[in-house]
């Protein structure tokens, strides 16, 4: 019996030990090749990629955001989907102007921004949000 227990403890205190906990906060910063990407009038694609994480998933994307009241308010906030229905991903987003896509079903580092041509005359911003663990990064578009 004590050998069973001697073992027991073993096992458990040996499972513990090798466990790495991550506490909130401790994410290091998503790092990535552009921080802003510029469109024409004539719309277009363009990609940004994450350097230190192989996957990522979108927050949402807006137009822009002031505080009031000690609290952030949106303009034009649109959340993202999933492409897949069995799971959550977050891989999509449909902000009517602009398109975000993270490829392989959000198994990717990458993003995709696709842009539609600019009708109006004035030019058009927005922000997508990113996310990894408890790490987040913004991603600025605008387009003439």
């Amino acid at each position: 019996m004590k050998r069973i227990l001697f073992a027991l403890i073993s096992v458990v205190a040996s499972l513990t030990s090798c466990e790495q906990i991550i506490l909130d906060g401790d994410w290091d910063p998503i790092e990535l090749d552009k921080k802003h990407v510029n469109f024409p009038s004539e719309g277009g694609q363009n990609t940004v990629s994450a350097l230190n994480y192989s996957r990522w998933w979108i927050c949402g994307g807006y137009g822009s955001k002031r505080q009031v009241n000690g609290r952030w308010e949106y303009d034009d906030y649109v959340y993202p989907t999933s492409s897949v229905e069995e799971y959550v991903t977050y891989d999509t987003l449909d902000g009517g102007w602009f398109h975000v896509l993270v490829p392989d079903q959000g198994k990717s580092n990458t993003v995709i921004i696709t842009v539609e041509p600019n009708e109006g005359s004035e030019p058009r911003t927005a922000i997508i949000d990113m996310t990894v663990g408890d790490s987040f990064t913004s991603i600025s578009i605008s387009q003439k």
